[in-house]
């Protein structure tokens, strides 16, 4: 009896364990798709005007579809989906959609209040997904010049110790521009809807100044730095797209003024 009961104990154990292990597995990344396909996010910095004091204009929400079927929850500006990042909509997951891929067309578009069908398509396009490629559809500026740029996201973390960056302008009235984190010049020169090579920063290495863009070899910071979570920044081995968004030109207290946002690709 007492060697029935040694067993089961360890039968019942073994169980909860292979469970877990299960469990943990579906859980680590959940959106990742099957060989074959493409692993697709979108960022949705497209800066319609909104206000948040009286009288209020709400930041409208969007979805997104891929050949007609939709694909996002409603998002924001300035919201990675699926997934998130620092000074961003989403969450703090580094998710991507499994599509096909090839040509697919993509929309942005605002519902009807309850119902399924388009009330507004805001942006509509065609674009080439590659298979076994994590990639980034970048969506930017409002109404009839709406446009996007895709960016390739590395498969890998970096080394421990290391973060990995690219940048993406995403602004299209300010020219080229500078990256900066603290005194530190990043890229220099990007120009609109450009994607910078990948760089690297020491994990842990916070610059209270935080990031910022400045019009090429200028001397002002544009719009603000985003200095929020600093060191969530600088994570170990994270993987991070660092993008400007908004227009130039706008006042300080306008929500389309300037800024920098990071969303987690790893």
């Amino acid at each position: 009896m007492r060697s029935f009961k040694i067993v089961l104990t360890v039968f019942i154990t073994t169980t909860l364990i292979l469970l877990a292990c299960k469990k943990n597995e579906l859980r680590q990344s959940p959106f990742d798709g099957v060989d074959g396909k493409a692993l697709v996010k979108f960022n949705y910095s497209s800066p319609y005007f909104y206000r948040t004091t009286a009288p209020v204009i709400p930041n409208r929400a969007v979805t997104i579809k891929i050949n007609g079927k939709i694909v996002s929850s409603a998002i924001t500006y300035s919201t990675p989906y699926p997934g998130g990042g620092l000074n961003t909509g989403g969450n703090s997951y580094a998710d991507y959609l499994s599509a096909d891929p090839g040509i697919n067309t993509i929309s942005v578009v605002i519902p009807y209040r309850q119902r399924s069908d388009d009330s507004i398509v805001l942006y509509t396009t065609q674009v080439d997904l590659k298979a076994n490629e994590y990639q980034t559809i970048h969506i930017t500026d409002t109404a009839e010049s709406t446009t996007h740029v895709i960016s390739y996201d590395p498969y890998n973390k970096p080394d421990s110790g290391l973060v990995l960056y690219k940048f993406v302008n995403l602004i299209p009235n300010a020219g080229p521009l500078d990256l900066y984190y603290g005194p530190n010049k990043l890229v220099s020169g990007l120009d609109y809807k450009q994607v910078s090579d990948t760089f690297t920063l020491v994990a842990g290495a916070v610059q209270t100044a935080g990031w910022m863009v400045k019009k090429k070899d200028g001397t002002a910071i544009l719009g603000s730095a985003y200095t929020a979570s600093a060191a969530s920044t600088v994570a170990n081995q994270r993987v991070f797209t660092v993008y400007a968004r908004g227009y130039d030109g706008v006042p300080a207290t306008d929500l389309r003024r300037p800024m920098v946002s990071l969303l987690y690709n790893r």
